[in-house]
């Protein structure tokens, strides 16, 4: 069948295209179940793009990339005809229901593909676009096939536990994925590149869905803000900034995105977060092992986006859309400016120069922080052609600088005049940021403020705050991942600096080759987490995960490097075996020990939300319906504008529920609460208070918090007192 899809001509081609077109808008208008849930979501994630890139005549590129960049294309094209559709309100009252959406985007596709018939009829093959190689010769099938149980058992498992609380299959899985990557890596020469991608695409699966399926409800922190954006839009068909006037609400990926892919599959507004947000998270890898390719060979490639795919942030990415959507349009433009594909470089390619204003533009209207991080990643490596021709050539030659006068004009378009609310944002936090490394290099308490406004991530690398042996164990695995990629890019430095002088270089025959371009990236990117260590409110308004998970597609590469230094001294004083593979192992398995806590269940101490019965972050993060039910309860029926008490976590069931008014955190130094208490899970069967998100107290303690008042609503998992 693939032999046959690989002789199609060009007429062939696209007529199949109008035909899948027509299939899917009949799975939406009928509504047939479980087909509408899925059918157009992969459609119009994938084929838009597609087409595209092929009126692009980028057909001759790598299947792989070819998808991640139809992928990237797709999802942008939704966000403008999202935007676009928007922008006739009031003319049209709902213009994000599902008649002109779907007219919208079948008149688009239409054109798309007669442009894509237009340019490609006269050169067109089937064998080209679809450029892949199945073959296996003598390579083994075994490990290609293996990886499809992960998200089988993702799915089984967390109904499992969230059934009965059996957390074995859910253990299961995460003692075969280790062991799985040691088999790969000891097979050799036997395992098929195609293999390799994947591994990666079902482990990311697997951990995603882990989490994300974990509790009938979204799951995280940030989510919950972000679900109601979403909300938003959905209840009216149309997004307006000034419904909900905050930085979350102009994100186009929480209010415009999902909406529209909750129109087209009207799937569980909740399921296109936990779902298909999932499934789009899982490309990430993809893009990270094809930079990665581009430096070293599949295997250590393979490798790298490992590191990536062990990342708690990773793991839990359905917990922050915003930054998942973003950080997509994020790693394809490093994928066009590092030419990843094609024969033409950056500098001289129009094509690439609009690939990479479409996912910029497209990063720009989805989450304003990440923006803000990527363009100072991006402009020295623009500017990289201009500061090498007037250093060495001694010439001023204005590369790039069209493609940085038009970044800007979108950054201005955007922020400033329609999401200003994300500017002004911006701002506050480069003045907090002032103002606390001001205070913190100020006479007297400075040293004080400047460790406690720290986020505690960072707090954690540097030692301190150190809560029991898994924490430390977590902490020492991070620091020797984190010192891994520093001497990674001393190595690289200093290789690089004698190919500028002339000299023969040795370099590692795991890798392929490497160019000013990772060099310059993994500079700044050490540069921007020195930065999150000593300025101390930066890492306090935008996490260091978040920070370091952005950096990871320029890191990974270059913690391969270090590791391969590491083992090459290693190997001077252990001649035998060979340590470059083995040690890289050792690093890769520990993180992921480490990032799925099981250090803890080793230690006996529940601290995953995935697979333990009780525990801090089990309580904050798993949902009940009954908590939804007491929120709505008290959203319908408290009077007038007395205020909602409650503890840390129980903001978060609040606000999924809609109520976000006179919403009050409970002071623990009070005696007494003038409002509603709101009662979760943990409080009323755990006997437990969140006085902050990653500390529990006894409610024995604050019972003078309910002298004088009635419980007026039980639902077994939540309670109201007034």
């Amino acid at each position: 069948m693939l032999n046959t899809i690989k002789r199609f001509q060009a007429k062939e081609w696209f007529i199949i295209t109008i035909l899948m077109l027509f299939i899917t808008d009949l799975v939406i208008i009928l509504d047939l179940p479980l087909l509408r849930d899925i059918i157009p979501f992969l459609f119009f994630t994938i084929i838009p793009g597609f087409l595209i890139v092929s009126i692009l005549k980028q057909n001759k590129i790598e299947f792989l990339i070819k998808i991640l960049l139809s992928v990237g294309l797709s999802v942008s094209v939704l966000l403008s005809v999202g935007l676009l559709l928007n922008s006739f309100y009031p003319v049209l009252l709902k213009p994000l229901s599902l008649i002109p959406l779907l007219l919208s985007l079948n008149l688009l596709v239409l054109i798309l593909t007669i442009f894509a018939y237009q340019r490609n009829k006269n050169d067109f093959s089937s064998s080209l676009i679809f450029n892949y190689n199945f073959k296996l010769g003598d390579k083994l099938l075994s490990p290609l096939i293996f990886p499809l149980l992960f998200p089988f058992m993702a799915v089984l498992g967390t109904y499992l536990m969230n059934t009965t609380l059996n957390n074995i299959i859910i253990l299961t899985m995460l003692f075969l994925i280790p062991v799985y990557v040691v088999i790969i890596a000891y097979l050799r020469d036997r395992v098929h590149p195609v293999t390799y991608p994947v591994a990666l695409f079902m482990i990311g699966l697997g951990l995603i869905l882990m989490h994300a399926l974990t509790s009938a409800h979204i799951i995280g922190r940030d989510v919950h803000q972000e679900f109601y954006c979403f909300q938003l839009t959905l209840a009216n068909f149309h997004w307006n900034i000034y419904d909900y006037y905050n930085p979350y609400n102009a994100c186009l990926s929480i209010t415009i995105l999902p909406t529209i892919y909750q129109v087209l599959s009207n799937m569980n507004p909740e399921y296109v977060f936990k779902l298909l947000f999932g499934l789009l998270g899982t490309i990430l890898p993809l893009m990270v092992y094809t930079v990665s390719k581009k430096y070293l060979h599949p295997k250590f490639a393979f490798f790298a986006a490992l590191i990536f795919v062990f990342q708690v942030f990773f793991i839990d990415i359905v917990g922050a859309v915003r930054q998942e959507v973003a950080i997509t349009f994020f790693f394809l433009a490093v994928i066009v400016i590092f030419d990843c594909f094609g024969d033409k470089k950056f500098e001289k390619s129009w094509t690439k120069k609009l690939l990479f204003l479409i996912f910029v533009s497209s990063m720009v209207i989805t989450h304003y922080t990440t923006s803000y991080v990527a363009l100072v990643l991006l402009i020295p490596i623009l500017l990289l052609p201009f500061l090498k021709n007037l250093y060495i050539e001694r010439k001023i030659n204005f590369v790039n600088f069209e493609v940085l006068v038009i970044y800007f004009l979108i950054i201005i378009l955007w922020f400033i005049l329609y999401a200003k609310v994300q500017f002004l944002a911006g701002s506050e936090v480069i003045q907090s940021t002032v103002a606390a490394t001001a205070s913190a290099t100020g006479a007297g308490g400075g040293n004080v403020a400047f460790m406690n406004s720290r986020e505690g991530t960072v707090l954690s690398i540097l030692g301190l705050g150190i809560k029991n042996l898994p924490n430390l164990i977590a902490i020492i695995v991070n620091d020797m991942i984190f010192v891994t990629i520093g001497i990674g890019l001393i190595t690289l430095l200093v290789k690089y600096r004698k190919i500028i002088n002339h000299k023969t270089v040795f370099i590692y025959d795991e890798i392929r080759s490497f160019d000013s371009k990772i060099v310059l990236a993994g500079l700044v990117s050490l540069i921007l987490l020195a930065m999150f260590i000593i300025l101390p409110s930066v890492s306090f308004f935008y996490g260091s995960d978040r920070l370091f998970f952005q950096l990871l597609i320029f890191t990974v590469p270059i913690f391969i490097i270090g590791a391969l230094k590491i083992a090459e001294l290693l190997n001077k004083l252990i001649k035998k075996p060979d340590l470059k593979v083995v040690l890289i192992l050792i690093l890769i398995i520990s993180l992921f020990i480490c990032n799925t806590h099981l250090q803890y269940e080793f230690t006996g101490i529940p601290f995953s939300s995935e697979y333990d019965k009780i525990g801090i972050t089990r309580g904050e993060l798993y949902i009940y319906d009954g908590e939804l039910n007491t929120a709505k309860w008290i959203g319908n029926y408290r009077v007038g504008d007395i205020n909602i008490y409650s503890d840390a976590v129980g903001f978060n069931r609040l606000f999924m529920s809609g109520v976000k008014t006179n919403v009050v955190g409970i002071n623990f130094n009070n005696k007494t609460i003038n409002g509603y208490i709101y009662m979760g899970n943990a409080n009323v069967n755990e006997g437990k208070f969140y006085d902050t998100i990653d500390h529990q107290v006894s409610t024995q303690k604050f019972n003078y918090f309910f002298i004088n008042k009635s419980r007026i609503f039980d639902d077994g998992y939540g309670e109201i007192w007034a």
